[in-house]
């Protein structure tokens, strides 16, 4: 697969690691305030998808921006440091561009400091934890060792074998 093929996935899975993360733990925080009544269900169904998606353009950006200054360098040989302001360096941008957008006709002085406190936390948290995340899953494998790809695995597996339709069996 070509180089520029595996970025775009990367920064897809990144987006998306960042939306997980950032719904489990938006998730777990509404949670707090539907219990003490100061959400309703729906309030925090929209809270967790809106800051779901922004957590995923803000992955996507912040795994480009690392792809282009991190070339070829291994998750061990990268700063946790660097990589959180990185992060947080993408919640800033995205901040500025929605600010620019309309946010800053519509926001008071407070609203503007808390979308800018939530959003580089954001992704400033959420490129730590996606750092770290890889770090131990590249531990998990043998020295040298790429990890396996949908479909690879050790011969007798039931992700090699193909389906009892398509062998003839019976399904």
């Amino acid at each position: 697969m070509p180089r520029w093929l595996r970025v775009i996935r990367g920064m897809i899975g990144t987006g998306l690691t960042f939306a997980a993360g950032v719904g489990v733990v938006s998730s777990l925080v509404g949670l707090v305030a539907l219990l003490a009544g100061e959400l309703s269900g729906r309030e925090l169904l929209e809270i967790v998808g809106k800051l779901s998606v922004v957590a995923s353009l803000v992955g996507v950006a912040f795994s480009g921006v690392l792809a282009i200054t991190a070339h070829g360098r291994p998750f061990d040989r990268l700063s946790l440091r660097n990589v959180t302001a990185l992060g947080a360096g993408g919640g800033l941008l995205y901040f500025l561009f929605i600010a620019a957008m309309n946010g800053a006709r519509v926001w008071s002085a407070s609203t503007a400091v808390a979308n800018l406190t939530i959003l580089i936390l954001l992704g400033g948290g959420s490129a730590a934890a996606t750092l770290t995340l890889a770090r131990r899953a590249r531990h998990a494998l043998k020295s040298g060792e790429d990890p396996p790809g949908l479909g690879d695995g050790a011969s007798g597996s039931a992700l090699s074998e193909p389906p009892m339709s398509m062998r003839g069996g019976r399904s």
